[in-house]
């Protein structure tokens, strides 16, 4: 059986945010669902993403591919993927790669406010 879930909170009133979170593994064997998901999510005009990330266990290349896509998605439609807190194995995965320079990520919500502003 997977260890993953994607956790999907209603929108605020008045805000295009959506929040949400990866409890698990995102590698080859989760991705295709969590791609589906966020097909399904993006359909209601979802611009903005905050993906919380600490409690996700272990990111493979096959999750960090549908990480670039999502945000490649959300950049087309002036959008933005964030990425809230992710565990230090992530965030070593994240910096070993280069992918810290693509990628938005806060530590807190504070700091997506300033990155909103940008």
């Amino acid at each position: 059986m997977k260890n993953y879930e994607l956790i999907v909170h209603p929108v605020e009133n008045g805000t295009h945010l959506r929040r949400s979170e990866i409890v698990g593994c995102l590698d080859s064997h989760t991705v295709i669902e969590f791609e589906k998901q966020f097909d399904d999510l993006l359909a209601d005009g979802t611009a903005t993403v905050l993906l919380n990330l600490e409690k996700l266990s272990y990111i493979s290349s096959a999750g960090i591919s549908a990480l670039m896509g999502l945000t490649h998605r959300l950049r087309q439609n002036e959008g933005e993927l964030y990425l809230l807190k992710p565990t230090e194995k992530v965030q070593r995965v994240f910096r070993t790669l280069g992918f810290t320079n693509i990628f938005r990520i806060v530590e807190d919500e504070t700091q997506l406010k300033v990155a909103q502003r940008d």
